[in-house]
Parts: structure tokens; sequence; C-alpha cells
């Protein structure tokens, strides 16, 4: 029998409070680093049939570019997510907050059963 943390838990995914994007980005990010790398190493061994010299600075220099770039472009989708979590929170937050200052009001506003009245010669009258 599911307990209630899990149905919460569930209906969080099911209702897109909890993003799965973020884990799935930071997956692909670092299955494109080993493409990179990969596909840098297999550059590198290709040309070897006597080519010129200037080709292996390059393919480093390339292969840390992109890995550069590929990392800025993460983290740029990551931030996106983020702000998202942020905002999420500070609504939460305000929410929260709205809720206890309207309760405030309203116990302010209820009058006491034993609260003292100014007759109409502003003398204390109790009830």
């Amino acid at each position: 029998m599911p307990t209630p943390n899990t149905v919460r838990g569930a209906l969080r995914y099911l209702n897109l409070d909890h993003l799965i994007a973020p884990f799935l980005i930071k997956a692909i990010y670092w299955l494109g680093i080993v493409v990179i790398i990969s596909a840098g190493f297999g550059s590198l061994f290709a040309g070897q049939n006597g080519g010129p010299a200037i080709g292996v600075p390059l393919t480093i220099i390339g292969v840390l570019l992109t890995l550069l770039l590929w990392r800025l472009f993460s983290e740029l989708l990551i931030l996106a997510f983020n702000l998202h979590a942020r905002l999420t929170e500070i609504r939460d937050l305000l929410t929260l907050r709205q809720t206890r200052v309207e309760s405030h009001r309203k116990a302010a506003n209820a009058p006491s059963l034993k609260s003292p009245r100014l007759n109409s010669q502003g003398k204390v009258q109790h009830d």
C-alpha cells in the first residue's frame, strides 16, 4: 500500500510541480562531454597520415573550446530551470505570509468578550 508521502511525491511529478528536465540536462551534459572528447581523440588519431603538424594543437584547442561552449550552453539551460524553482519558492513563501497576515488581521478584529467600552460620556463601561 503506497504511503501518503509516495502518493504526494507522485502527484508532484504528475502536476509538473517537480521538474525532471534538470536531471535530464545533466545526464545529456555528461554524455556530450564523452562524445566531444571521443571525437577529439578520433580526430587526433585519424589525421596521423603525415599531415601538417599544426593539426594536433588546433584539434586540442578545438576540443577545449567545444567543451567550454557545451558547458556554457548546459548552464544556461539549468539556469532557466533554477529560476523557475526559485520563483516557485517565492510564490509559496508569499502565499504563506499572506495567510499569516490574514489570520492576524482576523484575530485583531475579533472583539474580546471582556473588552471595556466607552459610554456616551467617555467613561469605561464593562459588559
